[in-house]
């Protein structure tokens, strides 16, 4: 199932007009029995393969895109968090909202928040780096291959503690 749902994602995204890297960006998916779920509840993995489509997504669906293709980059996690609030059941329409939160010389923050009816289940950050086949690039060196100069947004005070904290090991 993930592999059809990888191709979904990167046909649409590559069909799709490229959004502003601090927009958000959607997903929805339907929580299959017995696939993602087992009787009643979302798999622990099935978040993070969600996560992994939306990560797919924003890299193939934001000003990074032609570059991206080009460049054969693909989306690494290098550190993530999660809190859960709300049991996501089968049969539930997840709606996925990623966003670019913060960036520093070493790394791109990012916020994945799942949905149902509207209602918040689950929030991740995610500390991660694109990676070409040359190696990884940090933030720096991608807005450079863009031919940019971008400033961070502000770190959101949410991630503040957690991001020092990885940045100290």
């Amino acid at each position: 199932m993930y592999r059809l749902r990888f191709i979904y994602v990167i046909l649409k995204s590559l069909l799709s007009k490229p959004k502003g890297l601090l927009d958000e960006f959607k997903l929805s998916f339907i929580a299959i029995p017995l696939i993602d779920t087992d009787y009643t509840r979302l798999f622990t993995q099935t978040y993070a393969l969600y996560m992994g489509l939306s990560r797919w997504n924003f890299l193939f669906n934001s000003e990074f895109k032609n570059v991206a293709i080009k460049k054969a980059w693909v989306p690494v996690t290098t550190a993530e968090t999660m809190t859960y609030k709300k049991s996501i059941k089968a049969f539930d329409k997840v709606t996925l909202v990623t966003r670019l939160r913060y960036w520093n010389d070493r790394r791109f923050y990012l916020e994945h928040i799942f949905y149902v009816k509207g209602e918040e289940c689950a929030r991740t950050y995610i500390e991660g780096l694109v990676r070409s086949p040359k190696g990884h690039l940090k933030p720096t060196d991608v807005f450079k291959t863009l031919g940019v100069t971008r400033e961070s947004p502000a770190m959101p005070d949410k991630m503040l503690g957690w991001v020092n904290s990885i940045a100290e090991k």
